[in-house]
């Protein structure tokens, strides 16, 4: 079944691209009126647009058309109004009127392929995006409506390309960043679909179904899985790695390190295998050994501030504050609000005679700490009222 998630929202920016539409073409000069003369009906229309009455709009575009029945313009705002109400065959018509005529006119092949969208016409909307982007290569709703046609016809790697695309252009636009997680999850869904049905009983196959385990919070039935794989073909890309990531999720730290050692005997740069191992020498307090493992991951991840609190604590361990104070001020200036950061720093400090940082730090850990149980209880409460009826709660 195709999802109309976003169509409440298109029909609104519709409207309002109509209503923008609108307000420069009452201002031009219309032709003798027998009637209200065009620049007035069209100030009407704009109106009653916004106030959302589509079907008066609808009304006086019509009766402006009687004088003017092939202004391009006109047409255009009504056939947006149409879409607006939901009559998307009407505005196909308005519009494929227009382009009989000026088969490129500004924007209306891409307004018709909205409508195609919204009456689920997937083919018909990918050919009206892609001849609105012959003209118009950046037009952002014409990209975006072109992923949208070519995900919903199931053509997903061409929409994430274009996705992507629009993305780099658009950083910060929620609804492609949420399309995109869409898409490459019916994508990863499909690619396993295929796997499963080409190679059914294949160590491939396991390898997902262990990374799907292990991504629910599923450890024993992922090391299960990981271990047929390594039963199959002991010589597995990235085996010893991903067996070594789930027992450090586990908090099994025995398997873990034994599995991250294997895995960093095939690949002694890799850097998360680096973390893991690191995190694990930190808490078993083998900081001199820990501090090589995260020199390695730094680099590759410049921006984890989890490494640089690990480093600072072997630091710190190892006797060397200077260090140490360089790495926790790192953290924190990519984390302000890293709680076991500043309690680091209280301890450091204090060790330093520097009482009046220590200090300041734990004034920080001690807020950040109350900030965190007032959210944790709030949410329990929250989740408490959805659960048990009002009446109960009184």
């Amino acid at each position: 079944m195709i999802s109309n998630r976003f169509l409440y929202w298109r029909r609104a920016a519709a409207a309002l691209a109509g209503a923008m539409l609108l307000a420069g073409a009452a201002s031009r000069p219309g032709a003798a009126q027998s009637g209200p003369p065009a620049d007035t009906l069209l100030s009407q229309a704009a109106k009653l647009q916004k106030a959302k009455d589509y079907g008066g709009a609808e009304k006086l575009y019509r009766q402006a058309l009687l004088d003017a029945p092939d202004d391009p313009e006109i047409l255009k705002a009504l056939g947006v109004v149409c879409q607006a109400e939901g009559k998307y065959e009407e505005s196909i018509e308005v519009f494929q009127t227009i382009l009989k005529r000026a088969p490129v006119y500004p924007g209306v092949n891409g307004l018709m392929g909205v409508s195609y969208y919204s009456s689920n016409n997937f083919a018909k909307t990918i050919e009206a995006m892609q001849k609105e982007l012959a003209a118009n290569p950046k037009d952002p709703q014409a990209r975006y409506y072109l992923a949208l046609a070519l995900s919903s016809s199931g053509q997903l790697f061409p929409a994430i390309q274009e996705l992507e695309g629009l993305l780099a252009d658009y950083p910060k636009d929620a609804a492609v960043m949420y399309q995109l997680v869409v898409d490459y999850r019916a994508a990863t869904q499909q690619a396993g679909e295929r796997l499963a049905k080409s190679f059914p009983d294949s160590e491939f196959l396991h390898a997902v179904n262990a990374e799907v385990y292990a991504d629910n919070g599923r450890f024993d039935d992922a090391i299960m899985e990981f271990k047929e794989v390594m039963r199959r073909s002991p010589q597995f890309p990235g085996i010893h790695f991903a067996l070594g990531q789930v027992y450090w999720r586990k908090k099994d730290a025995g398997n873990a390190r034994e599995q991250l050692n294997l895995a960093l005997q095939e690949d002694p740069k890799n850097a998360l295998a680096n973390y893991y191992l690191a995190d694990i020498l930190t808490e078993q307090k083998e900081y001199q050994q820990a501090i090589p493992h995260l020199q390695i991951t730094i680099p590759v991840y410049p921006e984890l501030a989890q490494a640089y609190f690990l480093l600072g604590k072997c630091y710190a361990g190892t006797g060397d504050f200077k260090q140490a104070l360089e790495a926790f001020h790192k953290a924190l200036a990519l984390d302000p609000s890293y709680k076991e950061v500043h309690f680091q720093l209280h301890e450091l400090y204090a060790r330093l005679g520097d009482k009046e940082n220590s200090q300041a730090h734990l004034r920080i850990f001690e807020k950040l700490t109350k900030e965190g149980q007032e959210k944790d209880q709030r949410l329990l409460r929250e989740s408490l009222r959805k659960q048990i009826p009002a009446s109960d709660l009184n």
